[in-house]
């Protein structure tokens, strides 16, 4: 009997454990299945949005923007996005000149925001009472100066009203536009609708007097949006003078300093945190560079910033170390042809190990696709690996202890210098209502004097270590070397001399004088490039030529992004145009 007992207090006891895990199992699977209910029920969407404009005889607009939004969970307001900053004629920038006048919340009650500037876009944050599943309405008010593009035949009112940038659909858009009277009859209009760069015309547009009227068709996918496009005769409206034209560049381009406390503030500042210690060697040549350094690293320690070529010659570098084979191609046309460039990756990435952070990135980001990537279809899209890229080279030198004052922090000073500079001066204007800036010669010529000051301390303004100046020193030797190296050296170096240091010679700029040194010496091409025409015949000086040929393109195709344009009209050509052209636009998100 006691061991029958004993059996059964064990049995009682395993199954309480039993128990014990399955309602711990149970509970963290309700606790999983709540967050998942929970996450895919908070949402929102915009289920109209809405713009009302009048365009006015000297191409000013006033814009009402309604945007009815629905919310599903809790919600607290949204942000609005509108693009003022664009690219303007010749390289310059154009500000479109935008004024919020109140923010409601379409009844006439006043809603909480707060406005910025960001990365070129003012971004307005919207408090939204009540924002839980509910519907709501805000009613933007802004004026806009410079929102109407005159050319030579006609003017046009441009203007995607919705924006491309919205994360959700928006299930109908409309706009209305007003112009002045004497408009009746001889407007045209046109709508695209889409993602970004879409020419589809998936809306309408009808003109009735001096009024047209955009409506979509269907509903805008996320990230879609509507753009109107409106041609206006010659004769409607009044175009800008000169003086105002030139208004509108100074503000779109500020340059306002005065030289001499220019010149006060950014030696002082240099004086105390920008000079370089005396590294107390002086330049000779070195037949190798210095140990440790990257072609990239020693460029940019050369100019104190990462040239576009530090980039490029990486790519170059990682072939050299067996890391890349590339592949020159020439795609024939029936006329034209051009050439592009086949990347395959030789090495996985459980042996980048080795690798700088700067160059698993680089790996990482071209190689996205798959072991195999053509160079052109790195275009629009390697751009956003630019920055990390530059960011570790830098961070590498710093790690190394080649800064006292990195360029980093050193720009950091002179964002300070022009601070302090600008403050005495919009102190007078503002606060004392003195005309600092009323004389339009002087502004210019203070500005231009001003601003060579401020860039001629600027780019002297980060200071290296006693170590970070004696390599600097052991780069300019290097790069002397490769400049005047004869072929006895040569013959007497290692076979593979000329593509070894060709990354350096190509990272420094001296990729031509190093290949014609080695003219007539190297006769086989690298076993990591394959050539169009296989190989025959190899010249390192062609070769230099294809190299240097190679790396433009890839800087061309690394740079490249999507960005619309102010300039460019949407009727040339028989009407062209697409979704996100045009002025306005932008996005939102909830929060």
């Amino acid at each position: 009997m006691p061991e029958t007992t004993s059996l059964s207090v064990e049995q009682f006891r395993c199954g309480l454990r039993c128990r014990k895990l399955c309602v711990y199992k149970i509970a963290r699977l309700c606790v999983f299945l709540f967050c998942a209910t929970f996450a895919v029920a908070k949402s929102w969407r915009v289920s109209d949005f809405n713009d009302n404009i009048s365009v006015h005889e000297n191409g000013s607009a006033d814009v009402r923007e309604r945007i009815a939004l629905t919310f599903v969970g809790e919600w607290h307001g949204i942000h609005r996005f509108i693009p003022i900053e664009y690219p303007g004629p010749h390289g310059t920038n154009y500000t479109l000149f935008l004024n919020v006048t109140a923010v409601t919340d379409g009844n006439g009650g006043k809603l909480k925001y707060e406005s910025s500037i960001s990365k070129g876009f003012r971004d307005l944050k919207i408090y939204i009472p009540d924002a839980a599943n509910a519907s709501r309405n805000v009613e933007i008010d802004y004026t806009v100066r410079n929102g109407v593009r005159f050319f030579e035949d006609h003017d046009e009112f441009y203007w995607n009203v919705t924006g491309n940038d919205w994360p959700v659909p928006i299930d109908r858009a409309s706009a209305q536009v007003s112009f002045p009277e004497s408009a009746a009859g001889s407007l045209r209009a046109q709508a695209f609708t889409g993602v970004y760069g879409s020419a589809e015309r998936g809306a309408s547009a009808e003109v009735r007097g001096s009024e047209v009227s955009f409506e979509t068709n269907n509903p805008l996918p996320m990230r879609g949006g509507m753009t109107i496009d409106v041609f206006i005769p010659k004769g409607i409206l009044q175009e800008p003078g000169g003086f105002t034209r030139f208004l509108w560049f100074v503000g779109s381009n500020p340059i306002v300093f005065l030289p001499f406390w220019t010149l006060a503030v950014m030696f002082t500042l240099w004086w105390y945190k920008g000079r370089d210690p005396d590294p107390g060697i002086s330049v000779a040549p070195m037949y190798e560079p210095p140990a440790g350094m990257t072609p990239a690293e020693a460029g940019a320690l050369l100019e104190d910033k990462v040239h576009p070529r530090d980039i490029t010659c990486t790519l170059v570098d990682l072939a050299v170390r067996g890391f890349v084979k590339i592949e020159e191609v020439d795609d024939k046309g029936i006329v034209f042809h051009h050439k592009d460039y086949i990347f395959h990756l030789l090495k996985p990435m459980a042996q980048w190990g080795t690798l700088a952070p700067f160059e698993s990135v680089m790996l990482t980001n071209v190689f996205l696709g798959g072991e195999v990537t053509q160079l052109s279809s790195l275009k629009n899209r390697f751009y956003t690996a630019i920055p990390p890229i530059r960011q570790d080279i830098m961070s590498r030198l710093r790690q190394k202890g080649m800064y006292l004052l990195d360029p980093d922090s050193a720009n950091a000073y002179n964002i300070g210098g022009i601070a302090v500079t600008v403050a005495p001066f919009l102190a007078l204007q503002f606060w004392l209502n003195k005309p600092v800036f009323n004389s339009v010669g002087l502004l210019i010529l203070c500005g231009i004097i001003s601003a060579i000051i401020w860039w001629l301390f600027a780019r002297q303004m980060s200071a290296k270590t006693l170590q970070g100046g004696r390599t600097r020193i052991a780069v300019l030797g290097f790069q002397e070397f490769m400049n005047r190296v004869d072929g006895d050296r040569i013959k007497r170096m290692p076979p593979d001399t000329f593509e070894k240091f060709l990354p350096y010679a190509m990272a420094l700029g001296v990729e031509h004088h190093w290949a014609q040194a080695f003219a007539g010496i190297v006769q086989n091409a690298p076993n990591w490039y394959v050539s169009p025409n296989g190989g025959t015949g190899f010249n390192p000086i062609f070769f230099s030529n294809s190299m240097h040929s190679m790396a433009t393109d890839m800087h061309q195709v690394f740079v490249s992004a999507p960005r619309s344009s102010s300039s460019g009209s949407g009727w040339s050509g028989g009407g062209g145009g697409f979704s996100g052209g045009g002025f306005g636009g932008g996005g939102g998100s909830a929060f």
